[in-house]
This record gives structure tokens, sequence and C-alpha cells, in this order.
């Protein structure tokens, strides 16, 4: 059974990419009211009102749910169905944090529901609550399981959304749940956990022999002082024994439990971390992009008229000639605006057509871009046995290869 409750608040929202990123992205409800008052009147720096939130209720047998939903009522219509992003909430139950990352998500341009695992009248007043709650479903994936699928079935009810087209992202005790998603073979587009608990004891456990294939794309965001090393590599062998598709990333240093949780203030153990939260989400976003909007296609660095390309030759301190090559945009680089730098060091067969494709490449981005001749220019590249003796020698040598480096 299904119900949609709207609030009376729940009419606008704000285009909250159009924030800055020092605010993390953020779409906390007073900056969504304050920007909307302006927005009736004129769009400023792309925002407008134009989401849709509300209480999205349904049930799973005897237990009733209460999530939260939001997204673009002119963008995603019964003729222009959206793709859907189910959040599953960490331990403290589906909540504001859940709600406001629905919103960030509506602005994205997706059917948000933030699910309610728990279900109506669970107790959440304390952590013992919570810890409790929790408990119950990690200790039965099957229960949990089941309510995830739930939420899955609910959002795919509303005829704006294309329901071929969903993912999931969770949270804490929700990341749990995606991980478990995926190893259980659900038909979802992608999943998506942040700081998920994924030691062995918590979550399903892959077997190549009897599990179902994993067909949903797997990116987890993971705190270096968070996820055991450990235990992460066995996640990643066991994605790999699926033969999985699938992207784990680890941020330091010091990044805790909770680094995307605005409030986590407790040190050492869950902490917010803006650098990790903006760096994930716009992670999260081209990963949505890619799985349920555009597949991304190659990125090529051609030769172009627009930018400035050439060889430049370099002496490094010990006196070695190097032939590097320079690329950048001289309508945005020039000695009235200069731009910032990025130095690319060549893979082992020396710098070639591919490091000078992929100068190009930085430099389309606003950059001047260097690829550094790291062996000099003299130094025999003409076979793989060259490029193991040059190779070689610097690895050896490491005040010499960074000496080269220096030189770029």
């Amino acid at each position: 059974s299904s119900q949609l409750g709207w609030n009376s608040k729940g009419s606008a929202a704000v285009h909250c990419d159009s924030l800055p990123l020092s605010m993390g992205r953020r779409c906390p409800a007073s900056v969504v009211a304050a920007f909307c008052l302006a927005a009736f009147a004129t769009r400023v720096n792309g925002a407008h009102c134009s989401l849709k939130t509300g209480h999205a209720n349904y049930s799973m047998g005897e237990t009733h749910m209460s999530g939260y939903m939001a997204y673009s009522e002119s963008s995603c219509t019964s003729a222009q169905k959206c793709p859907a992003v189910v959040i599953i909430h960490d331990w403290t139950g589906m909540d504001d944090y859940e709600m406001e990352r629905a919103r960030m998500l509506g602005n994205w341009g997706y059917v948000a529901l933030a699910a309610d695992i728990y279900g109506t009248g669970t107790p959440l007043e304390s952590m013992a609550d919570w810890g409790a709650a929790a408990s119950a479903h990690r200790g039965n994936s099957t229960l949990y399981h089941e309510k995830i699928q739930a939420a899955l079935d609910h959002v795919k009810t509303y005829d704006f959304v294309d329901s071929t087209k969903v993912a999931v992202v969770g949270y804490c005790f929700g990341g749990t749940g995606i991980v478990n998603l995926a190893l259980l073979g659900a038909d979802v587009a992608g999943v998506v956990g942040y700081h998920s608990g994924i030691s062995p004891d918590s979550r399903v456990l892959y077997d190549p022999t009897t599990s179902p294939p994993v067909r949903a794309k797997v990116l987890l965001h993971s705190g270096v002082m968070d996820d055991d090393a450990t235990e992460m590599e066995m996640l990643a062998q066991e994605l790999e024994s699926a033969n999985a598709t699938y992207e784990i990333i680890r941020y330091g240093k010091d990044v805790y439990h909770s680094f995307t949780e605005w409030n986590a203030n407790s040190p050492g153990s869950s902490m917010y971390d803006q650098r990790a939260d903006v760096r994930s989400w716009e992670s999260t976003k081209h990963f949505l992009n890619e799985v349920l909007m555009t597949p991304s296609a190659p990125v090529r660095g051609p030769e172009s008229a627009s930018l400035t390309a050439m060889l430049k030759n370099y002496t490094a301190a010990d006196g070695t000639l190097s032939e590097g090559y320079v690329a950048y945009d001289a309508s945005m680089c020039n000695a009235s605006s200069p731009c910032p730098v990025v130095v690319v060091v060549q893979d082992w067969t020396g710098m070639d057509s591919y490091e000078k494709e992929r100068a190009r490449m930085v430099a389309s981005l606003g950059y001047v871009a260097i690829a550094a001749d790291i062996y000099g220019f003299y130094t025999p590249k003409a076979d793989m046995n060259d490029w193991r003796t040059a190779a070689t020698a610097h690895r050896a040598n490491l005040t010499m290869y960074m000496e080269r480096i220096q030189a770029a």
C-alpha cells in the first residue's frame, strides 16, 4: 500500500548546486526558504524553486514506513520520466539528514526517496534505540533486504519515475545495506555507500559458487581511519570474484567515520570532514550520471587550434638536457592572467604522444600543462629493454628522480 502526503512547506526548493562549495553543496530548509523568496521574483545564480517535497507512506506486510521524497514537478512527469535514487539512512533512522540529501539529489534531476527502513513507531530517542534497531536488521539480512526492496518497489509506482533506472545510496547502517543489496544481486543500476559498515560479521558474504551475479555497479566512499584495510581488501576480492564493476575511494588524512555527517564531532571516532564530503559528493554525482543518465565516453585531447602547444627544452640540476611538452590556452593564461601549472610525469616508455595528449587535456581545463621529460633527450627509448633500463636507473636513484621532476 502507498500514500503520498505532501507537507505544507514542501512545494518549493532551491537548486543547491548554485551554492558555494564552502557550504558543502548543502540544501538545508533555511537556505531553501531564503533563496526561494528571491527566486520567486527572478532566477538568481541558477536557483529556482521547483522541488516537490513531502513524506511518502508505504508498507511491507504489517510494517508501515514513512519516507521522504523530493523531485522536480516540472522536469519529472508521466511524459518525461526521471531516474530515481533511494537513500538508505544511517543508524539514527530517516531524519533531517536524509531529507536534506534527498533535496540535493532532487536538484540533480532525480526522484529521490529517503527510505524509512525501521518503520513508524520504532523507538529512536537514544543511542540505545538506534543500536537496537540497527542490530535487528544487520542481524537479519533477509529482513533488511526486504525493507530496502519495499522502498524500491514503492518509488517505482510513481508514473513520473523511470523504473528501469534506479540507484541506491546508503550511509553508515545504510552503507551496509547497499553492500548487501549488490552482493545479493539486486536489479538496480548502481549503489553508493558512504562510511559503510563492511566488516564480515555485519554484512552479506559473497560466495562465487552459490551467490547470484552482482548486477549493480558499486561505488564506496571510505575514511582511512574508519574501515579496516584488511576488511576492505576482503570485500574487494569478493567483488572481483563476482566480476563486479566497482570503485572504492579512500579518504585521508584523519578521515573517520561519519565524514559526511555535518554535525558529527566525536574526535577520533566520528568526525565531519568538509573536503572528503565535497569530493565524495562530486564523485557520486558523476557516478549517478554515468549509471542513470549518460554513460561516460572516452575523453581525448587531440591537437587543437585553441591551444598553444610546443616542445620546450630545459636542463636538470645534473646538466641533463630534457625536452618537455608545454600546452596552454593563451586566451586564458598570459602574463596578465597567470594560470596554475600541472606537471605530467611520464610512464616508463618516456615522454611521448600519450603524455602530450594528456597535457592538452589538462590545458583544456584551464591549466598550464608540461609533460616532463624525466629520462632526458639523449636516453635511448626505442624498445622495452631501453624503457626498463631507464626506469630502473631512476627508481634506484630517488635523488636523481626527484631532481628531474623538480627541473620540470
